[in-house]
């Protein structure tokens, strides 16, 4: 399981449409909506950090989105990165 930590600028007054759009992606959970600075919080959980990458991909589809901005992600349990390691 990869988990991402992410904000979403979109442009000046589209946060609640844009997060709207984003709650009904596979995997996102959006957590907070800042209208004054026009942000979005969310994390994304995927079950490899290929199908993470696809799904942040299409944020740049919705009308609105100016950037995306990723904080954090965790993917240990990758198992990609479980094989290079040997653990597998």
């Amino acid at each position: 399981m990869v988990i991402s930590g992410m904000y979403i600028e979109t442009i000046e007054g589209a946060a609640v449409e844009v997060a709207m759009q984003l709650k009904n992606l596979e995997g996102v959970e959006v957590h907070h909506i800042e209208e004054e600075t026009n942000k979005i919080v969310l994390t994304l959980e995927a079950h490899s950090v290929d199908k993470s990458y696809h799904i942040a991909d299409t944020f740049k589809l919705i009308e609105g989105v100016l950037s995306t901005c990723l904080v954090y992600s965790n993917f240990e349990e990758d198992p990609f990165y479980k094989k290079a390691d040997g653990f597998q």
